[in-house]
C-alpha cells in the first residue's frame, strides 16, 4: 500500500463512506415520496424524475470526473465534489419547487458522482494484489450498508422531522468526508497524467477500446438497472400498492439488501474459481427475472423475495466482477473508475425511467422487464467473453 497520511483504517472509512454516496442520495428520501409529491403539488412520474435525473448526471460526472481526477489529483477533485454536493443538499431543504428540487437534485448528482469515482480510483491507487481484492471484498460487504440502513435511518428522519431532513443528513456526510480528504495526499494518484485536460479525457478512449472489457463491464453492471427500477417504484408498490407504512416499508427494502447480502456472501465461499461464477449470477439473475414476472404481485413478501436474488448479483459483481476490471488498464486508474460507474449508473438510469414509464398498477411488470433485459444483456455477454476464450487477466 502506498505511504499516506490518514493511514490504513481511516483510508477505509472514507472509501466506504464515498462509495455509499448513490444510497445515500436515493434510499434515503424513498419511503418520503408520497409525502413529496403532495407536498409539491405534483405527480408520481414527476417526482420520479428527481431519481432518474439524478442517475444520469451522475453517470456523465462520473465520466468526466474520473479522468480530470487523474490529472489534477484525488484530492482536489473529491474536496471540490464533497463542497458542492453539501450545498446542494442544503439548498433541497429550501425550495418548494418541484422544478427547482429536480434541478438541484442534477446539482446534487454532479457532486456524488465526484465521490464515487474517488473511492473507487483511491482503491486502485493505493492497494494491490491480494489487499486490492480483501478492500474490495469488504467495499461489497460493508458498503451495502448503504441501502440497508439509508431507507431505515431515512425513516426515522422523516418521522421526526419530516423528510428535508434527509437531505441534511447526506450534507453532514458530506462535509465529514469534506474534511477527511483535506488528509489525502496532493501527489495521489502518483502516475499523474501530464498532458492537457482534453488529453486527460482522451484517455477513456484507451479503456473503451479494449472490447473485452466493455463486454465484461456490461456483464457485471446490467443487473444495478434491475435492481435500481425496483427500488424507483417501490414506495409506491409498497406504500400504494400493498398498504405497507412508511417504517414496515424501510424495513422490508432493508430486509431484501440483507438476505442479498447472505446469498452473496455463501456464493462467494462455495464458488472459488472466477470462471464458474459468470454461470451462477446468471442463475440468480434469472430466478429473479421469473419470480418477478410470476409471483410478485400477490403479496408484499412476494415482491420482496422476487429481488433478493438481484440483490445477490449486484453484490456478487461488486466483489467478483469489479475486482477484475479493476485489474485491467494499469496507469488508467481514473479512466477506469469512471467507465465502471458510468456504465452502473447508465444502466440504473435506465432501469429507473424504464420501471416509471408503466402505469402505476403495472409498476411490479416494469421491473420485470428490466430483468428481462439485464438477463438479456448478460447472456450475450457471456457468449462473447466465451468465444473469445475469457480474455481477460482473472478469468484465464
Amino acid at each position: 500500500m502506498t505511504g499516506m497520511r490518514l493511514g490504513r483504517r481511516p483510508l477505509m472509512l472514507l472509501i466506504l463512506l464515498l462509495s455509499m454516496f448513490g444510497p445515500l442520495s436515493t434510499d434515503m428520501y424513498l419511503s418520503g415520496l408520497p409525502v413529496m409529491t403532495v407536498d409539491f403539488r405534483t405527480t408520481e412520474s414527476v417526482m420520479n424524475m428527481s431519481l432518474y435525473l439524478f442517475m444520469l448526471v451522475l453517470s456523465v460526472s462520473i465520466l468526466v470526473l474520473g479522468p480530470i481526477s487523474d490529472k489534477y489529483g484525488r484530492r482536489n477533485v473529491l474536496m471540490a465534489s464533497m463542497a458542492l454536493y453539501a450545498a446542494s443538499n442544503v439548498a433541497c431543504c429550501f425550495t418548494g419547487d418541484v422544478r427547482v428540487f429536480i434541478a438541484l437534485r442534477m446539482v446534487q448528482a454532479f457532486g456524488g458522482g465526484g465521490a464515487m469515482t474517488t473511492a473507487f480510483a483511491l482503491i486502485k491507487d493505493c492497494f494491490d494484489g491480494n489487499d486490492r481484492s480483501r478492500v474490495l471484498s469488504v467495499t461489497a460487504a460493508i458498503g451495502i450498508l448503504g441501502p440497508i440502513l439509508a431507507p431505515v435511518i431515512g425513516t426515522a428522519l422523516i418521522n421526526v422531522a419530516g423528510w428535508r431532513s434527509t437531505f441534511w443528513f447526506p450534507a453532514g456526510v458530506s462535509a465529514l468526508c469534506l474534511l477527511m480528504g483535506s488528509f489525502l495526499p496532493g501527489y495521489l494518484p502518483a502516475d499523474r497524467f501530464q498532458g492537457t485536460v482534453l488529453g486527460s479525457m482522451a484517455r477513456l478512449a484507451a479503456v473503451t477500446r479494449d472490447r473485452n472489457f466493455v463486454v465484461f463491464a456490461l456483464m457485471m453492471c446490467t443487473f444495478t438497472g434491475s435492481q435500481l427500477a425496483y427500488i424507483s417504484v417501490s414506495s409506491y408498490v409498497y406504500q400504494d400498492g400493498f398498504g405497507l407504512d412508511p417504517t414496515g416499508y424501510s424495513l422490508v427494502l432493508a430486509s431484501a439488501c440483507v438476505m442479498g447480502l447472505v446469498i452473496a456472501r455463501a456464493l462467494s465461499r462455495a464458488v472459488s474459481a472466477s470462471r464458474r461464477m459468470i454461470p451462477c449470477v446468471f442463475a440468480l439473475g434469472f430466478l429473479s427475472f421469473l419470480m418477478m414476472l410470476f409471483l410478485a404481485g400477490l403479496h408484499w413478501a412476494l415482491f420482496m423475495l422476487s429481488i433478493v436474488p438481484c440483490c445477490a448479483v449486484t453484490i456478487t459483481a461488486r466483489s467478483f466482477g469489479y475486482g477484475i476490471l479493476m485489474s485491467q488498464h494499469d496507469g488508467d486508474n481514473g479512466s477506469v473508475s469512471s467507465v465502471l460507474n458510468f456504465t452502473t449508473f447508465m444502466f440504473a438510469f435506465v432501469g429507473m425511467v424504464l420501471a416509471s414509464s408503466f402505469p402505476p398498477d403495472l409498476f411490479i411488470y416494469g421491473v420485470a422487464a428490466m430483468l428481462a433485459i439485464s438477463c438479456g444483456v448478460y447472456l450475450a455477454g457471456w457468449a462473447a467473453i466465451r468465444a473469445r476464450g475469457y480474455p481477460l487477466k482473472g478469468l484465464e
